[in-house]
């Protein structure tokens, strides 16, 4: 109690009085008014989680770190006791993750990812050496539109299927993604191009048999792609997806590193944006 004050050897009052401003001073600066949310002119001290590296300067964080640790002050709960005064001594601690380990983890997990790739394509190497000749599969249309889709005319792939329509002859017949036609009636056309092998679709007599190279066993089809490839190159999760949803492992990192860059880039204009505004 303050009138016992007195009472108490001075030594123990100095350690009161610095108890009080430690123990309150990070509280009472969480709800300061002077709280910045420009983390280069942010104040106090940092600290790494991951190092442990302490009373660094706010430029050893990238914005994101400290943008997240400055929202986690303010989420404080009302009923903390704060105080303020000419006697509390108010100290913003914040902590997080600094340019220097977030750089070294990156490198890391590029490293492992490298090493995963590698391992995959060994894996895909062996498969493709014990893959034996795709399986021809005969399918007879008897009415048009076949409701077949085909990969681009660049890809050089002649008639490659990417697509077949709900309900439509082609889906009814069997034919599945992957399947390349290689002989229309009785033309041959497994080296043709893809407009070659459109005109003679067009020109058949119906019913027209159409003659498929189906996928090879130990293969699978990538949708996205759109390419032929050795099983070890699709997760097994992908592989128990629909044949027209499954998209190789390269294809899925490459579109998750997409989405992650544009997230990072809106999180890094809004706080530009923000730190102009005010």
């Amino acid at each position: 109690p303050a009138e016992h004050a007195d009472a108490l050897p001075p030594t123990l009052t100095r350690r009161s009085a610095d108890l009080r401003r430690r123990c309150c001073g990070w509280a009472s600066m969480a709800k300061s008014d002077a709280l910045n949310t420009d983390w280069q002119r942010s104040a106090g001290d940092f600290s790494c989680v991951v190092c442990g590296r302490k009373r660094l300067p706010a430029s050893e964080f990238s914005s994101k770190q400290v943008e997240k640790a400055l929202a986690a002050l303010k989420t404080l709960p009302a009923e903390r006791d704060i105080r303020s005064g000419p006697d509390i001594e108010q100290h913003l601690f914040l902590s997080a993750t600094c340019k220097k380990c977030s750089e070294e983890r990156e490198a890391q997990e590029r490293a492992e990812a490298e090493q995963r790739r590698e391992a995959r394509q060994q894996e895909a190497e062996k498969a493709e050496a014990a893959m034996g000749p795709p399986e021809r599969v005969v399918v007879v249309f008897e009415e048009r539109p076949f409701g077949m889709t085909p990969a681009k005319a660049e890809d050089g792939e002649g008639y490659l299927v990417v697509k077949t329509s709900e309900g439509k002859p082609a889906a009814k017949g069997g034919v599945r993604p992957g399947w390349r036609v290689v002989q229309v009636a009785d033309a041959d056309c497994a080296g043709s191009d893809l407009a070659a092998v459109q005109a003679l679709l067009k020109a058949a007599d119906l019913p027209v048999q159409v003659i498929f190279e189906a996928v090879p066993s130990g293969a699978d089809f990538c949708t996205s792609c759109q390419k032929v490839l050795a099983a070890p190159l699709f997760s097994r999760k992908m592989r128990t997806k629909p044949v027209e949803k499954r998209r190789c492992t390269t294809c899925v990192e490459a579109a998750e590193g997409a989405e992650a860059e544009a997230r990072e880039a809106s999180a890094e204009a809004a706080a530009a944006s923000a730190a102009a505004a005010g």
